[in-house]
This record gives structure tokens, C-alpha cells and sequence, in this order.
């Protein structure tokens, strides 16, 4: 067991883990865990078909991965099942994952590399995060609260009602639009004000509250959104997000597709979230189907 506390550490903890591979990776903790751990890794490899299959154990806010894998338990639980599975030679069933491969520059010229499997570049996603991670208790019910606050505050300010500006700037933030060009296979999405760049490698269920990225289910296709999207209709598309639907918006182009290219446009950079996971200062980003990632099936 290698405890880390900060991503130095974690770096270091992976380099003596591969220098005598493990049956299994086990990452202790949720979609952000895995995804240090996995771009640590790559590092390290000439292939990420040589990694040995990565464990997420549910100890995340959301845990997306987990849930398309059906991995069951907590940290123990899982850990306990996995040893007896390999004290008897066996391995436990393992899932390939399509992924998202992530490059471009940031403003100061530095180059950007990473793989992931969901990533919210701009507009609602992207602003979603922001607020999610200031809630005192993540999970579900802060899915929901960010939600409710934000139509709630949104509605309250189309209405001119007279609340205060903290209250009515919520509701801005989040549905505030993300100054882009955005290209999907070649082809220029119209507009520059996107409410929405969106891009999954799967077909993700969000803390049991939304479903995401249907067009990702089947293997070898990403889902990508991206468009001028505007408030109104977001807040319309929310029982569509439940169920698994598609957005009806003309204004939005969501399609199956293998690129997608974008490009900060003005004085705000680009601060994708991938994975759950933040990033800041990009003036570009593409997104392509990456390799797939081995990942066991374990119920605690």
C-alpha cells in the first residue's frame, strides 16, 4: 500500500509500483484517483496495453467508471474480493474501456497530453464543476442542489425578481457560454458563444442522477456536444439528461464522431474538466478515441 498526499507523490508511488508489476493496480479512491494514476502510468510505458489493469474501489463523489464496469462495494470490501480471486489463480473479469486522448498548448506554450474518458471543456459542464466542488458534501445530492440553485437562480433573474446580485450571479456563472471555435470531423460547428463542449469516450451515469453520452455506448465511438446552446433550453433538456436522452436543441450538434477540435477564442483560456478533474490555462484542445483501458469487474 502506497499512501500519497500530494501528486508528487503519487507520481513517485506509481514509478515503484511498475518497476515490479502487480497482478491488478488498485486505485484507492473514485474517477479523479484513476485518472492521476492512469497519466502517471502512461508515463512510464511505451504502450498502455503493458499497464495492468487499473481498480477503482468507489471511494470518489460520482464514480462513473466504476458504475459502467459494475465494480460493488467500498475500498475493502473490493480489495478482500480481488485477493481471493487471485489467491485462487484466478483473475476477475476484466472491461475494456474505450478512452479519450487529450492534446494541445496552453498559453504559455506548453504542450497538453493526457487520456481520460469524460471531458467538459466549456459552457454548462465545464461551469457545473466549478460550483459542484464549493458544495460542503459531494455526491448526489450536491448534484442536484447545484442544479436546482442554478435554474432556480436563472429563472429568478429572467423574472427581474429582486434578489441580491450573489444570488442572481449564480445562475450567470453557470450558464455563462464559453468563447470557442469548436471543429467535429472537420466540419465547423456554427457559432462562438457554446453553451456546451462536451466529449465522452462512454456511456456515463453521473451520481445516479443524469445519463450522459448515450451516443458512446458501443464501442470505438465518442459522443461529442458542442453549440450555442442557450439557457432556456438546457433547463428544458434536464428530464432528457435523466433518462438517457438526447438534447433537443437545434442549436446544439451532438453527433457520433473521432475529432474534435477547440479553440479559445479572446482573453479567456480554456479550463477543461476531465474526469472530474480541472485544468486551466489552454488555448487548445483535441479530442480523439484513445487506447482502450483494462479495468476488472470486482464486487465487494
Amino acid at each position: 500500500v502506497y499512501a500519497t498526499r500530494t501528486l508528487d507523490e503519487l507520481g513517485g508511488a506509481v514509478h515503484a509500483i511498475l518497476a515490479d508489476p502487480p497482478a491488478v493496480l488498485v486505485t484507492d479512491g473514485g474517477d479523479g484517483t484513476l485518472h492521476w494514476v492512469l497519466n502517471e502510468a502512461r508515463k512510464l510505458v511505451r504502450d498502455v496495453a503493458q499497464l495492468p489493469p487499473l481498480l477503482p474501489t468507489n471511494g470518489g463523489t460520482i464514480d462513473f467508471v466504476a458504475r459502467k464496469v459494475g465494480i460493488a462495494g467500498h475500498a475493502e470490501s473490493i480489495v478482500a474480493a480481488l485477493i481471493r480471486e487471485l489467491d485462487r489463480d484466478r483473475m476477475p473479469e476484466l472491461v475494456e474501456l474505450d478512452s479519450l486522448w487529450l492534446t494541445g498548448e496552453k498559453s504559455d506554450g506548453e504542450g497538453f497530453d493526457r487520456l481520460g474518458f469524460a471531458l467538459a471543456a466549456g459552457g454548462i459542464g465545464q461551469r457545473f464543476f466549478s460550483k459542484y466542488y464549493e458544495e460542503k458534501q459531494l455526491g448526489a445530492g450536491a448534484i442536484v442542489r447545484v442544479v436546482a440553485k442554478a435554474v432556480a437562480s436563472r429563472v429568478a433573474g429572467s423574472l427581474r425578481a429582486p434578489l441580491p446580485d450573489r444570488l442572481l450571479d449564480y445562475g450567470r456563472d453557470v450558464f455563462r457560454p464559453t468563447s470557442a471555435r469548436v471543429t467535429i470531423d472537420g466540419q465547423v460547428v456554427p457559432g462562438t458563444a457554446h453553451g456546451a463542449i462536451h466529449a465522452g469516450a462512454m456511456d456515463l451515469h453521473l451520481g445516479g442522477v443524469f445519463r450522459v453520452f448515450p451516443l458512446a455506448r458501443d464501442d470505438g465511438a465518442l459522443h461529442f456536444q458542442a453549440g450555442e446552446i442557450v439557457p432556456h433550453e438546457m433547463i428544458l433538456a434536464l428530464p432528457a439528461l435523466a433518462r438517457g436522452g438526447a438534447i433537443p436543441s437545434e442549436r446544439l450538434r451532438e453527433v457520433r464522431g473521432r475529432e474534435m477540435s477547440i479553440e479559445a477564442i479572446g482573453d479567456e483560456d480554456l479550463a477543461p474538466i476531465i474526469d472530474g478533474e480541472a485544468f486551466a490555462g489552454l488555448r487548445n484542445l483535441t479530442v480523439r478515441l484513445g487506447p482502450r483501458i483494462r479495468v476488472p469487474r470486482v464486487r465487494g
